[in-house]
């Protein structure tokens, strides 16, 4: 009966360090895919800031050369409305000195 008490017991001590073995290796596993997890995160966190950096840059982009294409737009009407008003001023200038001249020779 000793005998075999103490094959329980041996066979409890092996138990245990299987158990505890088990443990560590468990402990090491999720440490090592903690690790993993977190070097994952970082790149996933800095590919997504490349990106947006990137959008951010290609919106900027876009902004500027709408706003240089709605800038010519509006200096070609402006232009347009410039030589329109010139020649208005022009011919109602002539119509001025016309009407003053006309004047004086009916005086």
């Amino acid at each position: 009966m000793l005998e075999s008490f103490k094959t329980v017991l041996d066979k409890e001590r092996e138990a245990e360090k299987i158990l505890l073995e088990a443990k560590e290796q468990a402990e090491k596993l999720k440490k090592e895919a903690q690790e993993k997890a977190e070097e994952v995160y970082k790149k996933t966190y800095q590919e997504i800031i490349a990106q947006a950096i990137n959008k951010s840059t290609k919106i900027k982009e876009k902004a500027k050369m709408d706003a240089e294409r709605g800038a010519q737009i509006f200096l070609k009407r402006a232009n347009k409305q410039k030589t329109k008003i010139s020649k208005e001023i022009e011919q109602k200038f002539s119509e001025a000195v016309n009407a003053v001249l006309r004047e004086i020779l009916t005086e």
